[in-house]
């Protein structure tokens, strides 16, 4: 009996205890979860365009150029006072210009691991150019045949050179930005590159003893197409409200081919004194160094940007001079080849548009 009563006054107190919790009871407040697609707002510092609000993940870059090309291995004439020995003598060579160009890019960044695909497009058309006549003075010339020539000093009264090339590139990379501190950016990058340059050059001689009473004109053309590596980084420094210098640079190594050609022409005995041609593959090292000024600005709370930069660059492409010219006026096996370098420098100014 006692037993009996001992059990029931337990559960009754268990009874008890457990109206209590129901009573008592209240559900645990929801916490807010982030929002994927709203990121915090682009810290102070230089610009990161992995930081950006969401977008179409795109952007589009314009760049005008005002470069200068220069070549080696252009000399086309010794200018001299004298047609029987050189005394006091001068190496006229071409004078490059000043050529306006463009470069086009469209960028998209990838989902994975911030990875970015960049394309561009750059195009130069640059010339040079050099005349020279003088009563007093003559030129031996550096291009040309003499074959057959008994002349015992051969020159000419006057000499006039005209240059022109066309620089086509296209790069694609793949690159990540990386923000070392709050200030320092670096994107590296690897990618492939194609580049074609056509180079047409004219060397016109008139009169002496080379060309007596006529026009010997020579048209030179070096050709060169290649596909490639390429490798390199973009580094900015910020400096604050928006403002950097960037630092940029890339070398390639490209599979091309050489293709060269060059005839002389008697334009009055309408005379074809020499027709040649040169074909083969080679490697071709290219590189390229850019730094300047740049100015970002985030706004659209952050989903868009805009950017301007203003700098000086450097393209260097090694041994792309593949003409040759003959050193005997008996011996036309007797040939010279040039293997100079072609490079382009000058003023980029640019703008970049994230959206």
């Amino acid at each position: 009996m006692k037993a009996a009563l001992l059990l029931f006054i337990c559960a009754g107190s268990l009874l008890h205890a457990e109206d209590e919790v129901a009573w008592n009871w209240q559900p645990k407040p929801e916490v807010a979860k982030p929002v994927a697609d709203d990121p915090p707002p682009q810290k102070k510092g230089v610009f990161d365009p992995n930081a950006m609000a969401t977008n179409n993940q795109l952007w589009i870059d314009g760049e005008a150029l005002l470069w200068q090309a220069s070549e080696s291995g252009l000399d086309y004439a010794i200018e001299s006072d004298s047609s029987s020995a050189i005394k006091h003598g001068h190496v006229k060579n071409p004078d490059f210009s000043w050529d306006w160009g463009f470069r086009l890019g469209l960028g998209y960044k990838m989902p994975h691991d911030k990875w970015d695909l960049f394309v561009n497009y750059t195009y130069v058309h640059a010339h040079a150019q050099r005349h020279h006549t003088s009563n007093d003075h003559v030129v031996f010339p550096i291009f040309g045949t003499a074959f057959g020539n008994t002349a015992t000093s051969i020159y000419a009264d006057t000499a006039e050179a005209r240059w022109h090339a066309n620089l086509n590139m296209a790069d694609l990379e793949l690159g990540r930005n990386c923000n070392v501190s709050r200030w320092l950016a670096i994107r590296p990058f690897l990618g492939v590159r194609g580049l074609v340059i056509d180079q047409n050059y004219h060397v016109n001689y008139k009169g002496g003893t080379f060309a007596p009473g006529d026009d010997d004109q020579n048209h030179l053309n070096n050709d060169f197409w290649g596909v490639g590596i390429r490798m390199g980084a973009d580094t900015l420094w910020g400096l604050g409200c928006g403002l950097g210098i960037y630092g940029d640079g890339s070398v390639s190594l490209l599979s091309g081919h050489f293709d060269v050609h060059e005839k002389e022409h008697l334009e009055h005995a309408d005379v074809t004194k020499m027709r040649i041609s040169r074909n083969f593959d080679n490697l071709v090292v290219a590189a390229d160094i850019a730094m300047g000024l740049q100015w970002d600005l985030m706004f659209n709370q952050d989903r868009c940007h805009f950017g301007i930069k203003f700098g000086w660059e450097f393209d260097m492409f090694f041994n792309q001079n593949q003409l040759f010219n003959f050193l005997s006026t008996t011996l036309p096996g007797a040939i010279s080849f040039k293997n100079e370098d072609l490079s382009f420098q000058g003023l980029t100014m640019g703008l970049r548009l994230d959206f």
